[in-house]
């Protein structure tokens, strides 16, 4: 095998476990999680609700909205929303995080396939 080959068949083998984190990083990030006894759902879209109500409630302290959860719908403070939103915030870049770390181990070929399903936030 000569060098190009090797480093043509490296790129193929890096492009593919970058496509099989990506995908296992969005499955974690749009599973959802379980915030202050609420499961929450993470999907994006949910994501984008959740954002424009803690953007509502910092701009009016005595926002309160009836926030739909898996389990039906809660009353929320702005507090309690933007405390949410901070909480779900941080568990989606806690994901990104942990597909960062995987990369990092695909750069320095140390990815095994156990590490795929390992470390990712709950």
């Amino acid at each position: 095998m000569t060098a190009a080959e090797k480093a043509a068949r490296d790129s193929a083998i890096a492009a593919e476990w970058a496509g099989r984190i990506a995908a296992r990083r969005f499955q974690a990030e749009t599973g959802g999680v379980t915030v202050q006894g609420i499961p929450v759902n993470t999907e994006r879209d949910s994501q984008a609700l959740l954002t424009g109500a803690a953007f509502a409630a910092s701009l009016d302290p005595a926002y309160q909205i009836k926030w739909k959860a898996a389990t039906g719908f809660v009353d929320l403070t702005g507090a309690q929303v933007i405390g949410l939103a901070s909480q779900v915030r941080a568990f989606v870049q806690a994901c990104f995080n942990r597909e960062a770390e995987l990369l990092g181990a695909v750069a320095d070929s140390s990815i095994t396939a156990e590490m795929l399903e390992e470390g990712w936030p709950q």
